[in-house]
């Protein structure tokens, strides 16, 4: 995915809005396939999310007094735990995450009518009067160093998440203020980033430090953009440049490496094999150093978002981690991370177990998020098919998957098959429960994900760059007070066709980019178009026109790469990715457990069928005939034997059973075993 834009300086992310912004502007059509889901999340997701965070504790823990919760893992001085870090550690990112989430929805001209509006407000402003109390005069706010580590405090960037809860909590003072007006929330933590710029940074007294987990540079690069402060931009700035540097100092050592010394604390930790084996946190070397996208997942990709939100030559760096992500280290489903372990990215390229039995995967629902996150700045930069696919791919199946279409049960991890005795059934909520809220914000603001808008006052003209096919209207405010309106109404993500029509004041004009995706066969437009973008058609029009584009879905069976060794096939039709499980398939899959040994050709014919599961209508796919097959050796005790011509590595034989797959995304939410798998072996020589 290699392509280079330039972009001078570091105020890029100034004048380019970003989606936690642009979302209100959309409404999405309540009776589509998004709007469901978001009436899913709006009406019960949220609603579970808050009981849960009530629960949990995370809710009160800004009242600063002591819960059972903070002696599990407890640590003092900041040191590393060997059994992993306090679960309540990360509670101020839960809590600014549903805040964020909330706020979005009901700031939403689709959202605003939710039944619990009233309750949800009720409970942000006591939860933004309980963390302005909880800031400390200096404008520290964490809870878990004020309460339960206090000598803790500043002691270790690298695992206890100081500046990762910032950057949420800033990042929902940031939407509550865009959704009430009210600076309460915004002023505590614009205080809270002063007291991190008064600290850290490059000068001498202060603290050469940046996150173990990227976040904060996000937040305060949007908080920039809204106060036009050099000194935010700046901060930023210096997060991102300064991440593996060895300073003089530091005795010439990266800072991580530096304080876990100055500490004595030398553990390795749960996740680490050395103390100073810091690829996980993507600081062993200078950002523009790196080369390849290593360590944990979710915190590559959201140093990814940072850097191509920065633009220059961080736009260069994110562009150059992101494609090796894509085109080395992702997953079929748009999922990423592969060493459980770490949560994380294995050093070797094509390197991508499906499960637990072949030694791995991980692909937790945040690091799908980050990638759409990743694609989306960078197309902020400069529109490119690819990105938009990608961006496409994992919203629409590892990060729609992480959440169970009744809204109760969540997905942390997402592996493409079970084996032993896993299920791929999701949990009611996790210890650290990053994902659920995650999942929320990033439903809030689809309509920010769906399109962009640029204006080009003096030729009068209207850029519209499409990003996702949603059912949606949205307004584009005018220079004088005029306004535009574009509608798209499409069949998507289950029929290729999708209807664009617009209107603007006389004297204004369109230019339009319509993705032609790379599943897409047979794309025709009702208008004349040009070919200017990759994965992009063209179409310069008046002030009011109407666009039809059409395309057939094939089904389509994917093989990986060829140096990722496992040989197999996944059903696939248009964006969405299938999987077998056993809800569908018993008497199948109770003879070969998980799926194991069975395989389909390259030349496998399936045919569509309706279905629907919780009120979403979507199409299965099922075999024509029984053309499923197994391998005759699995049985054998016999490890390794010889491969002649009469004698090949495996023979198969066909089973009076067909298969049949559903959307990966709408797995286990049925009941049954909750056994699935999602790619099978490539039987072709059977």
């Amino acid at each position: 995915m290699t392509s280079s834009v330039q972009t001078n300086g570091h105020q890029g992310n100034v004048d380019r809005p970003h989606p936690q912004i642009t979302f209100k502007d959309t409404t999405i059509k309540s009776d589509s396939f998004y709007g469901k889901l978001r009436k899913t999340y709006s009406e019960k997701v949220l609603k579970t999310q808050l009981e849960q965070l009530k629960k949990q504790g995370s809710y009160d823990a800004f009242d600063l007094k002591w819960h059972p919760a903070y002696d599990i893992n407890r640590l003092t001085g900041g040191r590393v735990g060997v059994t992993g870090n306090p679960p309540s550690l990360f509670w101020e990112s839960d809590v600014g995450k549903w805040i964020e989430a909330v706020c979005y929805f009901l700031n939403s001209p689709d959202g605003s009518s939710c039944s619990h509006k009233a309750e949800f407000d009720k409970c942000v402003q006591e939860l933004v009067d309980k963390i302005e109390k909880a800031q400390q005069k200096d404008g520290y706010l964490n809870i878990y160093f004020t309460v339960v580590d206090p000598e803790g405090r500043y002691k270790n960037f690298r695992d206890m998440h100081e500046m990762y809860n910032s950057g949420h909590l800033l990042e929902g003072a940031l939407a509550h203020y865009q959704y009430t007006g009210s600076r309460q929330f915004l002023d505590a933590m614009i205080k809270n980033i002063d007291s991190w710029i008064r600290e850290v940074g490059p000068n001498k007294g202060q603290m050469h430090a940046y996150p173990g987990h990227p976040e904060l540079e996000l937040a305060v690069l949007r908080l920039a953009s809204l106060t036009k402060d050099p000194k935010h931009q700046e901060f930023g700035h210096y997060l991102l440049s300064e991440r593996g540097q060895k300073r003089a100092d530091l005795d010439n050592k990266q800072y991580f490496v530096k304080e876990a010394e100055d500490r004595k604390d030398l553990t390795a930790g749960k996740r680490l094999d050395r103390y100073d084996a810091i690829e996980y946190h993507q600081a062993h070397l200078p950002l523009h150093e790196q080369n390849d996208i290593l360590g944990h997942s979710v915190r590559a990709m959201y140093l990814t978002t940072g850097a191509a939100d920065l633009g220059g030559s961080f736009l260069d760096d994110a562009k150059r981690l992101f494609d090796d992500a894509v085109d080395n280290k992702m997953y079929v489903i748009g999922g990423f991370g592969s060493e459980p372990r770490h949560e994380g990215f294995h050093i070797a390229k094509h390197r991508l177990p499906n499960s637990t039995s072949e030694g791995g995967m991980y692909a937790e629902t945040c690091a799908a998020i980050a990638a759409m996150m990743t694609s989306e700045r960078i197309l902020s930069h400069q529109l490119d098919g690819r990105y938009r696919d990608v961006m496409e791919l994992a919203l629409l199946n590892a990060v729609l998957g992480g959440g169970s279409l009744d809204g109760k049960q969540f997905a942390y991890a997402n592996k493409l098959q079970t084996w032993g005795d896993e299920v791929a059934t999701r949990k009611d909520w996790f210890t650290v429960c990053c994902c659920p809220p995650n999942l929320s914000r990033t439903l809030g603001i689809l309509g920010g994900y769906t399109w962009n808008t640029k204006l080009d006052e003096t030729a009068k003209t209207i850029k519209l760059d499409i990003y996702l096919f949603v059912s949606a209207e949205k307004t584009v405010d005018l220079p004088g007070g005029g306004k535009a309106k574009v509608n798209m109404s499409t069949e998507m993500p289950w029929k290729g066709k999708v209807d664009v029509t617009t209107e603007a004041p006389e004297g204004w004009a369109w230019e339009i980019r319509i993705p032609t995706p790379e599943y897409a066969e047979n794309v025709k437009f009702s208008t004349q178009t040009s070919a200017t973008v990759a994965g992009y058609a063209l179409v310069n029009a008046g002030p009011s026109t109407s666009i039809l584009t059409t395309f057939d879905l094939p089904i389509r069976l994917l093989a990986n790469h060829p140096l990722e060794t496992t040989d197999t096939l996944t059903v696939s039709r248009g964006p969405i990715i299938y999987t077998a499980e056993s809800f569908d398939n018993s008497a199948l899959e109770g003879q070969y457990t998980h799926f194991d040994g069975l395989g389909i050709k390259s030349n496998t014919q399936f045919e569509e069928f309706p279905m629907e599961i919780e009120g979403i209508e979507m199409i299965g796919l099922r075999t024509k005939g029984n053309d499923v097959y197994a391998i005759e050796e699995v049985t054998t005790e016999i490890p390794f034997r010889a491969v002649t011509s009469k004698s090949p590595a495996r023979t198969w034989k066909k089973l009076n059973e067909g298969l049949t797959v559903v959307p990966w995304f709408a797995r286990a939410n049925r009941g049954g075993a909750g056994h699935v798998r999602t790619s099978f072996i490539r039987a072709d020589e059977a």
